[in-house]
């Protein structure tokens, strides 16, 4: 397995180079030194309220585990963002490191890991209306910018609070139809049984679709959005808030083709150039934006590279005590 994810690896970095290589490199380069590190730094603190707002998300589904606590997980998605993000794993190590970070904290692996699950659901069930948005968008804004204008301010809220309707009645079940594979395959050592994290996970996720989480995953993908149209304008390019939505929801819809891929790479860049010719973006700043979401990660998730060894390092420390 591990010479298949080396490989992965590395033919996504040949696409990469290629892409680059197809849009110009020299206009990718231009395309980025315009973004300039104050406006990097912009783009970035967008993702942090983004990554927050996930964790805050995450925190209201799992509040009534003991041990919970608002900064828990948020540091936790922060964590599982890093090490899917920047590190050279799939989105499944970076659900591990989500996991690991909440254990560490204090809290036990099995509800930690059961909240991740119901977390997991319901961001994915807030993506499927906000993918739809943006489809929906592309087809009525090709009438005219006025339409187009006006169905960036009313459809995504529109699709987002009908399937939040929706789901009170029938979510419930059909996730908790979803929980058979998904339990017998995550690893959690107290779980003998995928019973123990299924019986964890059907009340959680009740909770869940009460709760504030849905919406808080729902701003987090509009910030997405924001993000794009932010490093868009700042590379000169005359975006619309409509197309930057075009743009982002597509783009989710093809990052979750490619999970297995580490750090999508390859993936990522080819979903830019495909979806931002919808638009009549080039490839050029296409590639950049990609670039440009990397290294927002990248700054992001610096910190976290060297705060997290020093943490794992205390706690074997602690672990082995005085003799």
């Amino acid at each position: 397995m591990k010479a298949v994810r080396v490989l992965v690896l590395l033919l996504g970095a040949a696409a990469l180079a290629a892409l680059v290589i197809f849009a110009g490199a020299r206009s990718v380069d231009l395309a980025l030194v315009h973004v300039g590190f104050a406006g990097l730094a912009g783009i970035a603190l967008i993702r942090v309220g983004a990554v927050a707002a996930c964790g805050w998300a995450w925190y209201r589904i799992g509040a009534q585990l003991e041990g919970a606590r608002p900064w828990k997980f948020i540091w936790a998605r922060y964590l599982r963002e890093t090490t899917a993000e920047v590190l050279p794993f799939s989105q499944l190590g970076g659900l591990a490191a989500g996991v690991r970070a909440l254990n560490v904290t204090g809290m036990a692996p099995l509800p930690a890991s059961a909240a991740l699950l119901a977390d997991l659901l319901i961001e994915q069930g807030v993506k499927i209306p906000y993918v739809l948005s943006g489809a929906a968008v592309l087809l009525v804004g090709a009438r005219g910018i006025p339409v187009r204008l006006v169905a960036v301010a009313v459809l995504p809220p529109l699709v987002l609070i009908l399937a939040a309707v929706v789901a009170r009645g029938h979510a419930s079940g059909w996730l908790e139809r979803a929980l058979g594979p998904l339990t017998r395959r995550w690893p959690v050592r107290e779980a003998r049984r995928p019973q123990a994290l299924r019986a964890l996970l059907g009340p959680l996720l009740r909770r869940a679709l009460r709760s504030s989480a849905p919406v808080a995953h729902g701003a987090a993908w509009l910030l997405g959005a924001v993000q794009t149209w932010f490093a868009c304008r700042l590379m000169g390019l005359a975006v619309s808030p409509a197309q930057a939505l075009i743009v982002d929801s597509l783009l989710c819809g093809l990052r979750t083709v490619g999970f297995v891929v580490p750090v999508a790479l390859g993936i990522q860049e080819a979903g830019y150039v495909l979806v931002c010719t919808l638009v009549g973006i080039p490839a050029a700043p296409a590639v950049a934006l990609s670039l440009l979401r990397r290294l927002s990660d990248l700054a992001l998730g610096a910190p976290a590279l060297g705060v997290w060894p020093w943490i794992e390092g205390r706690r074997a420390l602690a672990r082995l005590g005085p003799k």
